[in-house]
Formats: C-alpha cells, structure tokens, sequence
C-alpha cells in the first residue's frame, strides 16, 4: 500500500493539503479583516467567497457545479436555430444555382448566402490545473528574489490566486466569432462557463490531455498525471458540462494517462506512460481501452501492457513476439521503452499507433528527478486493433538518429512525444490524398519521422521509419533575424503536438522552444513557434510504399538506387528554402512570445469547420507543459487563422476579456461565479458544437462553381530546330558540330539530341540541357569513332519535358 499512498499525493493526502491550504487561507483572511473594513472589499487578499465556493465544490462528490455567465445559453440557443436558418437558406440556394440553365444572379444569390463557419455556434473547453506554491520552480524563484523591482505588496495581492492550491477543472470559451448575418459575436474570446472538479481527485490532477478531436455525440475523456485519474465529461449541452465518471488508478492498475484516441465504435483508447502500481511512474506502461456506459459514458474495458521488462537489448521479446529494439542503455532502468504518450487510430486500417516518450517517474515523484537521458526513449509502436477492445502489440520501431551531431548527446532524437496519421479518403473528403501514412516527432534532437504504410509495420519495424523534417529547419526559416543565429537550432527544443490536416495535404506542430542558457553559457535557446508544412509530395510519393526522403542516410535524387545528397547538405539546402526530393517543404511559422520556461506545447485543429476542400480554417494553442519538470509557461491561450494557402496568423479579434490583449491569459483572479478562483496552467483543448450541429463525419457545405472563363485553345511545347543538315555534314569530317534548338510554347527541361543511322545504331548525341519558354539555344552535337557518310539517311531525335511531359521532335535527314 505504501506505493499506492506515494502514488496519491493526492487523493487522502489532496484532501489533507486542501483542508491546510484553507486553514492557512482562513487565517489570512482573519489577519486583513480589520485593514479590509476601513480599506474596502476589493483589498481583500483572499475573498470570502473563494472559500465558501472551494469547501462547496469540492464536497460535491460524483458532480460539477456549472458557473455560465448570464446569457451564455440563450445565445447559444439563438446561434444554433440562426446557424440551421442559414444552412437550410443556403442548401435551396445552391441547389437552384446548381440546376441546368441557372442564371448568373441565382449563382451570385447562392454565393451571397454561404454561411460563414465563424458563426457556427463553437466552444473551446480547456482542461487546466489551479497553480499553486508547488509550481514555483527554483529559475522563478531565484528571479523573485534578484529582481529588485518585485513589488512585495503585488506578491501579497496574488497569494491566494497564483500560490495557494484549488481545485482542477474546465474553461469554456465562446469561440464563435460571427452571427449568421456577419456582425460580430460580443462574447466572442470569453470565459463562459468556469466548472471545478470536487474531491478526492479534484485537486492536485496536473491536467493533460484530451482525445485530438471531439466528435458529436461522444464524452470529452481526460487524463490526470498526477492523481492518474481518467474523468469522463458530458458536453451534450454546452457550455454547461456533466462529470459522468472518474476512472482511477486502482481500477486501471496504470500510471499517468496521457492521451485518448476514438476507435470509431464508441470506444476510446488512452495511454499510461506509467508503470504499475506497484512502480508507480516507471515501467512498462500501457494501453487502456474505454467502451461506452449509458450511466458513466466511459468505463474500463481492458488494459494491456506497452511492452514487457527485460525485452531490450535482444534479452527477450514483447507479447506476440515482437522484439524491442531498445539498447539495454536506452531501457533503463528494467530493459523497456514502453512508455506510451501519443496514440492515433486507423479502425479503417484496423492498426493503432503509440509513441514512447519517457519513464515519467521524474514528473511525478517530487522531489525525485533523474538526471539520466535515458529516462526518453526513441521508440514506436504499432498494434492490430481488429478487435478493439484488446490490441495486439505488432511492431516496435526504434526511430532514426537523424543527421546531425549535437555536442550534448542528450540532443539527439529521444523522447518521441507524439504521433500522427494520416486520413482515410471518404466520400464526404473525396480531395483528401489516399495515404496510409503517419508521422511520429521527438521532442529532443527536433526529428520528425514518416512511415509510407503502417500496415507494413511488422515486428522490429525500425527500417521502416525515415526522418523527413527537423524543428531546427522550422527555426531556422523563422520569421525572426535571431533565428538565423541559433547555436543549436532544434536541438531539444521541444516539439510536441503535431496533426496532419484532413485532405492529407499540410502538417500542423507545436515547438515550445528552449530559452537561452537553458543548456549552457553560451546557448541561445530553441524558437518557440507553431509551423506548418506541405506534404503533398511526401503523401503521393508514398503511394507506392516507400519515400526519397531521408534525412539520416541520405537522398537519391535521379532514381538510381545510389546516394546522391547527404542527409546534412540535404538540412544545409532545405534551409535556404531549396525543394529537395519528395521532402516536406515549409509553409509558415508563428513566432511565440512567452518570457518562461516553456512555450506552445499543446493545440487544436477546428475540426467543425474545414474549407469546402477539407482545409482546416483555425487552431487554439495553450502555452504550458507541466511546471514542476521546470518547463512551464504563461498560461495563455490564442486562437490562429489558417489562410487558404496554409499561412498562419493570431486572430487579433481574439482578446482577454479581462485586459484586451492578444489571446486568453488563464493568469487571472476571478472567474465566472468564482472570485478570487485564481492562476490556472491551461494544458489541451477541444473543440466542441452543440448537439447535432457538427454530425460526425460531414462534408463542408459545397460551394457554387465559378463559371468556366472562354477556353482559349493551348498550344502544345514543341521543339525547333535550324541548320540540322548543315551540322550533319560537318560530322562527316568533323567529330563535333552545332545546331541551335528553341522551345515552343513552354519551358522545357533535359533536352538531348540523339542521331541514329540506319541500323538504328546512335552516331552521334548532344547531352542535356534546358531551355525557357521562347527561347533559343545551341546543341553541341559529338559523333562517335565513325564518320557520318554521304548519301546515307540518319534518324534525329530531339526530346525534353515539359512539365511531366515528354514532348519529341523526329526528323530524318539524307546527306
């Protein structure tokens, strides 16, 4: 039992810290009562209320306590029917402007009339830890007391909101932006309803991750690190939320969940980087799959564990024989690396793919912390999820070294947060490229890997896996001229959340960066920053089941088999902006000003509201990691516009209601029926419509068609040529001679001139080159050891592309 009370600093041991915090709070309070009734309300340092609430909340075991701001459900109401009104305006519309004959204002009337997803009623539910004194790491500390400037009085005034302890819970955001008619949505960017979690589990939780995406009709299904608890919400009427159920360590046997994933079926599946009770934050880990309950939403189904002790190193094998890659170095300290984080599910594919980023006992055993590298690992796993309540593990990959040679060997790929796949083609996606891909990120070393088929991916599956891309390639093409000068671009600059976008065609990452002299005196640190790529090229050349694209062995460029470009002259091009190959190339950065520890860590694509092509239009990103490994992080939360083109930008309509900056700043002292509710680290987030307004699986709305501009026919490329024969008869005493080429109506690439005689035996050729559309050029023409004869006839062959396009030009010339 001792470890199950360890593992609870935290249930029994919460309640205790809870009841002391409000003794100590009650206190505070006695002290300022006199200097509060001749200085007024508002110099209260700790509200009277803030107890009362705390004491309610947290003794309302099994339920939640909504706090919606007045006028938050009846807006709601009236968004949903005026959203509905417009859908149902538009569908008629279109279908008049789709019918044969349509007239040109029918067609402009329909295009009017396509509502705008920004009305869609759409909130953002945060899952967020209350800060507390414990928080505080020792870089803060050490600038509370240096700076001179602090103001103890201002440290006083935010005693109770930032330093004493509270109960977890939920913020809903109105992110609506517009109503139906284009005016603005005046609750737009704020905090509309504020729940807290009640107790034995409703404190101390260090909030994480939710599933990616929320889909209508399922629960929100959350992970806790610290209580290892599991809570299963009801948004059926959002912004109000229902608890439904708290799914703990003693019923799981696992330790501190980390993200869920839906199978499609009704089930989610979560993973617990954590061992077993028994070793409580270390390892194995494993999968836990949750099956639907009419009462509680979710309950347990089954558990499986990631992998088996001593498998590394080649001294055994994991369940089903799959073996672990791992080094015995790499497992320590109980020769594993099954420490599953990321989790993303193909049920279409039947296979489900986990990675392990770190035996999270230093997270979680204050104030034990391990200084050995090894604690991240560098591996992937795959599993057969055709029956989804009881996977199979199938393959483990250990992921690629990558290509660069950092002094710190801790920089090297360890640490493989998070996974991501690719999207099935359906006919509601119909544009979405066919892949059966997914890529995997480390948080360390910046690598970013791409397997073609995960349904290829069979015991040690390590060859499988290239790296594609590198966060420092994202720093180092950033917005900012710092970012030219980094010492050590990408080296542990932790990158975490990554997703491809629907149609397959972009990929989404947060990098919470690395401040300066994190890793020495003369370290400038990692770019905080989202970006974005295009991996059109990746996703099609894949098709055939492999890639050119790797960024540790390097690159075969003209598809001879051998190498052409090293890994790292392959890095030093795509830096300058060079396409290399099938390689990713980037689209955006957005720079991200957090003066902290940490940065973006975790986001959110809005899944209820793509592009008629299946394009996302916005993000949410919070920046926190989790505070007491010293990587922690303002506590702000910003909304990002997604251009057509993949450019990002914050939405600067999207601003604190309480201070009008930029973003939501989840530092605040009071919340919606909550004064002096305090600091909260806001982790992940959803998106999240009312009932039946986003049903699962449906197309954008389709757009009426552009009328078709008069065709003009377009001439093919075609080749030219002048003075052939002449420089055919010089070849009769000479061994070289010129003609000049010209390209007709397009550029055309790799143009050769081949000669042939009679026996279809080449005399003579000109190598290779290129010319612009409508430009000239002159081909040396080099014949063999034998003169061309007079009188005899020869076959010339001049050829290039255009494009993809092979255009060829035969002539046969008599001497």
């Amino acid at each position: 039992m001792q470890a199950i009370w360890r593992a609870f600093p935290r249930g029994r041991r919460n309640l205790a810290a809870l009841v002391a915090a409000l003794v100590v709070l009650s206190a505070a309070f006695a002290l300022t009562a006199t200097r509060s009734a001749q200085a007024g309300p508002n110099d209260v340092p700790i509200s009277p209320e803030f107890l009362s609430n705390t004491l309610s909340r947290a003794t309302k075991l099994g339920q939640v306590e909504n706090n919606t701001i007045p006028g938050a459900v009846e807006k709601r109401d009236k968004a949903e029917a005026a959203w509905k009104a417009a859908q149902d305006t538009y569908k008629r519309l279109y279908a008049i402007a789709s019918a044969p004959g349509a007239t040109a204002a029918q067609k402009d009337a329909a295009r009017k009339a396509y509502p705008d997803p920004r009305a869609k009623p759409e909130y953002s539910v945060v899952w967020s830890g209350k800060q507390n004194a414990a928080d505080i790491n020792a870089d803060v500390i050490s600038k509370l007391v240096s700076n001179a400037t602090i103001n103890p009085q201002g440290l006083l005034e935010l005693l109770g909101p930032q330093f004493l302890p509270g109960l977890d819970g939920f913020q809903v955001l109105d992110v609506r932006k517009l109503n139906t008619d284009g005016s603005e949505n005046t609750d737009y960017g704020k905090v509309v309803n504020f729940v807290q979690l009640p107790l034995p589990f409703g404190i101390e939780n260090e909030p994480h991750h939710m599933q990616y995406e929320w889909e209508d009709g399922d629960p929100i299904i959350a992970g806790a690190l610290f209580t290892s608890s599991t809570w299963v919400i009801d948004v059926d009427d959002v912004p109000n939320i229902k608890l439904k159920n708290n799914i703990n360590l003693l019923e799981t046997g696992y330790s501190i969940p980390d993200a869920y994933d839906a199978v499609g079926d009704g089930r989610f599946i979560g993973t617990y980087m954590g061992g077993p009770v028994a070793n409580f934050g270390g390892s194995p880990g494993a999968v836990a799959v949750f099956k639907p309950d009419a009462q509680k939403g979710l309950v347990l189904e089954s558990v499986t564990p990631g992998g088996n002790v001593l498998a590394a190193g080649g001294n055994g094998k994991n369940a089903g024989g799959v073996p672990e890659p791992c080094s015995v170095q790499e497992a320590r300290p109980l020769g594993t690396c099954a420490n599953p984080h990321g989790i993303q599910i193909r049920q279409d594919l039947k296979t489900m793919v986990t990675s392990d980023y770190a035996e999270p006992r230093e997270i979680v055993l204050d104030p034990v912390k391990t200084l050995d590298k090894y604690t991240f690992r560098p591996t992937v796993r795959t599993w057969d999820t055709t029956n989804p309540g009881a996977p199979k593990l199938t393959s483990v990959a250990h992921m690629p070294k990558g290509w660069r040679e950092p002094a710190q060997r801790a920089h090297e790929n360890y640490g493989i947060m998070e996974n991501a796949k690719t999207w099935p083609t359906t006919k509601d996606f119909p544009q979405t490229l066919e892949s059966k891909g997914a890529f995997a990120g480390s948080m360390c070393g910046g690598g970013v890997f791409f397997t073609p088929d995960v349904t290829k991916l069979k015991g040690d599956a390590s060859d499988k896996w290239v790296q594609v891309w590198d966060d420092g390639l994202s720093n180092l093409m950033g917005k900012g001229d710092a970012d030219k000068f980094l010492d050590q671009p990408g080296d542990c600059a932790g990158g975490a959340w990554h997703q491809v976008s629907r149609d397959n065609k972009w990929f989404f990452r947060s990098v919470q960066g690395r401040n300066p002299g994190g890793d020495n005196y003369f370290d400038q640190g990692a770019v905080k920053q989202v970006y974005d790529l295009d991996i059109q090229d990746l996703i099609k050349s894949a098709q055939d089941g492999k890639v050119a694209c790797d960024l540790t062995k390097g690159i075969d460029t003209d598809g001879d088999g051998k190498v052409d470009l090293s890994a790292q002259r392959a890095v030093y091009k795509m830096a300058q902006g060079q396409k290399i190959a099938d390689c990713p190339t980037l689209i955006d950065t957005l720079p991200v000003k957090d003066v902290t520890s940490g940065g973006p860590h975790w986001a959110s694509l809005d899944n209820h509201s793509y592009n008629p092509d299946g394009s996302p239009t916005r993000l949410t990103f919070s920046n926190y990691f989790v505070s007491r490994t010293g990587v922690d992080g303002d506590h702000r939360f910003y909304l990002v516009n997604i251009a057509k083109d993949g450019k990002l930008s914050y939405d600067e309509d999207f601003r604190d209601e309480k201070t009008g900056a930029l973003g939501v700043n989840f530092n605040r002292r009071d919340w919606p029926g909550t004064k002096d509710g305090g600091f909260y680290k806001p982790h992940s987030m959803v998106w999240v419509t009312p009932k039946g307004i986003s049903p699962k699986g449906q197309a954008p709305l389709p757009v009426v068609p552009a009328d078709a501009p008069a065709t003009k026919k377009v001439k093919k490329a075609a080749l030219g040529t002048g003075s052939l024969k002449t420089a055919l008869r010089k070849l009769r005493t000479r061994s070289r001679s010129t003609v000049k080429v010209t390209a007709k109506n397009a550029a055309i690439s790799k143009i050769r001139i081949v000669v042939k005689d009679a026996k279809k035996k080449t005399v003579a050729s000109a190598s290779a080159k290129s010319l612009k559309l409508g430009r000239s050029g002159t081909w040396t023409i080099k014949r063999g050891k034998a003169k061309l004869k007079s009188k005899a006839r020869y076959t010339v062959t001049i050829s290039g592309k255009a494009g993809r396009t092979t255009v060829t030009r035969k002539l046969t010339v008599r001497l």
